[in-house]
């Protein structure tokens, strides 16, 4: 509620108008009036009230995904399977079966001399060329053949390409291998690697039983 309004002096006589300096005084009698009661914006006038704004809703929080645990799965394991006595990794590994009959012989007595020295122009019991070893393994088997890669090759009968069987002799340029299957061959291959398993690399098959 408004407070006492402050008394505006009466006009003069001759004008009937407030003096300058009674307009002053009046002004600031109004002003006093507004210190005391703030609620009045304008003299003589009540403020309006502005109407509050209410705050803006807060966001809603993201939505959050279930946590999902990972498939417990574990890495498939593969395991290799070598020849009796073989390391894993190594060369002198083989899974072929050795046929029957004289190609079995041949083909058993190659294996067996695996990891033998390799000595130039030797034939066996404890050290091989490449020769050496083919000769010494047909004569298992009561065959006789020379001492030389080049004439092996010239005694046997050459067999076609993709009909080669364990024990057929494999020639390639100076050199001679047993075939065992599944691409591998036995050889007398040099001073560092010695007699070993290896696979094919090439050649010419030929066959003597």
């Amino acid at each position: 509620m408004a407070g006492p309004q402050p008394k505006k002096p009466a006009a003069t006589a001759e004008s009937g108008a407030l003096t300058l300096f009674e307009q002053e005084a009046l002004l600031t009698a109004y002003e006093r009036a507004d210190r005391a009661h703030p609620a009045h914006l304008t003299i003589g006038m009540p403020a309006t009230p502005v109407a509050a704004v209410p705050p803006a809703p807060a966001p809603p929080p993201p939505a959050s995904k279930p946590a999902t645990k990972p498939a417990n799965t574990k890495p498939a394991t593969t395991k290799k399977t070598t020849s009796s006595g073989s390391k894993p990794g190594s060369s002198n590994t083989t899974t072929v079966k050795p046929p029957s009959g004289a190609a079995g012989t041949v083909v058993n007595f190659a294996l067996a001399q695996v990891g033998k020295r390799y000595v130039y122009a030797t034939a066996g019991p404890n050290t091989y060329d490449c020769s050496g070893l083919v000769m010494a393994a047909y004569a298992k088997v009561g065959i006789k053949l020379p001492h030389q890669s080049e004439q092996i090759a010239a005694r046997g009968r050459q067999v076609p390409s993709g009909q080669w069987m364990p024990g057929d002799v494999i020639h390639m340029p100076g050199h001679v291998a047993i075939y065992i299957g599944n691409g591998k061959m036995v050889e007398a291959a040099n001073p560092s690697a010695g007699v070993r398993i290896a696979p094919v690399r090439g050649g010419t098959a030929y066959r003597f039983l």
